[in-house]
């Protein structure tokens, strides 16, 4: 009997998921939602019976965009939308879904939430010791999202109550330090956009984010949010055709693509140069044929190099470059020279570049 009460493991994430968000009144997440998600996702394993899960929805589940939300809560859900509306100071822009890499949430002040903190600041004013100690307690459960309300408030809080919510302030902090994921924690004043282009700050429009998950539909508030990752491990691919004509001594091959620090930074090159005149091959590892040559900036000619930002070290990329960039800027893509006819070179390379966090 206990042992049918237990809810099963894949349920266990959503169970404790929906518990803790109905303990937590302030955030956004409809947590009588999440129960009857939960309730027909039961009823259906009842019906169908056990199944063994299998790899292709594995693998499907872990291909899907991860919304992270700042309870530290993970939901792999498909997106059940399609464009972000940014504010930037050029203007409102419409971000495709399929075009971004990731975001990051700025801190967002929930009204619901700053009602009740607030109410709660006016009982730390009471003249009864249990009123007040009741109120701190409660103000201390809320967490780190009730820290931005708290702050403020304290600003413009009579003597009585300023150190109560200092109090109320030191005790959370102390607490968040010890649950924090750490320095990946972004508490920009800007929301942060990373698409397949380029990378920048604005304001999200959006309020919130309708997902399809396995076990239903959910609609997640930006303000519940920490981060998206719309691509697996931030990963981030393209194509591009680096010719003769980009040369490190004349003009770098712009990728459009941004790389930061800490990213592991995979370049895998193929195609053939060549300089009929010299009777001369050479793949993007270059030719040490004229090895007694002195080549610009001491690679073999013919060889693809990169760079990292436009005052960036070049670098040798070859047929294949693995390595976490310790640089942060636009990547570009050059042919060494050949130095004794650097205009007689035919053919082109062809580079697949991927960024990703790692490992």
């Amino acid at each position: 009997m206990l042992r049918e009460m237990i809810p099963s493991r894949a349920l266990l994430p959503l169970v404790f998921l929906s518990a803790l968000l109905a303990a937590r009144p302030g955030w956004g997440q409809d947590a009588g939602k999440i129960a009857e998600i939960l309730r027909k996702a039961a009823e259906a394993k009842e019906e169908t019976g056990p199944k063994t899960p299998s790899k292709t929805r594995t693998v499907e589940e872990e291909s899907l965009p991860i919304f992270l939300l700042r309870d530290q809560a993970r939901i792999p859900a498909r997106p059940a939308f399609e464009t972000i509306s940014v504010r930037t100071r050029y203007g409102i822009l419409k971000i495709p879904r399929e075009q971004l890499i990731s975001v990051r949430f700025a801190p967002r002040i929930d009204p619901a939430l700053e009602k009740k903190t607030a109410a709660l600041v006016e009982r730390l004013g009471s003249s009864a010791a249990p009123e007040r100690e009741a109120a701190a307690d409660a103000m201390v459960n809320l967490g780190e999202p009730a820290l931005a309300i708290l702050k403020r408030l304290a600003q413009g809080a009579g003597e009585e109550t300023r150190p109560g919510i200092l109090e109320v302030v030191s005790r959370i902090e102390k607490t968040g330090k010890k649950k924090s994921r750490g320095a990946g924690k972004y508490n920009g004043a800007m929301d942060e956009i990373h698409t397949e282009l380029m990378t920048f700050r604005g304001e999200i429009l959006t309020e919130g984010f309708p997902l399809k998950t396995r076990y239903g539909e959910l609609l997640i508030k930006a303000v519940d949010l920490e981060s998206i990752r719309f691509k697996a491990d931030g990963r981030t691919n393209r194509v591009v055709h680096v010719a003769p004509s980009f040369q490190p001594s004349g003009t770098w091959l712009d990728t459009r693509m941004d790389v930061g620090k800490n990213k592991l930074l995979t370049i895998k090159s193929s195609g053939e140069t060549s300089i009929g005149s010299w009777s001369l091959a050479a793949n993007p590892d270059g030719t040490n044929r004229y090895s007694t040559f002195k080549s610009n900036q001491g690679f073999p000619m013919l060889s693809l190099v990169g760079k990292i930002g436009k005052s960036g070290k070049p670098f040798k990329a070859g047929k294949k470059y693995r390595l976490r960039s310790r640089a942060t800027g636009r990547l570009y893509l050059a042919i060494q020279p050949f130095d004794y006819e650097p205009a007689g070179v035919d053919g082109q390379y062809r580079s697949v570049i991927t960024i990703t966090d790692g490992p």
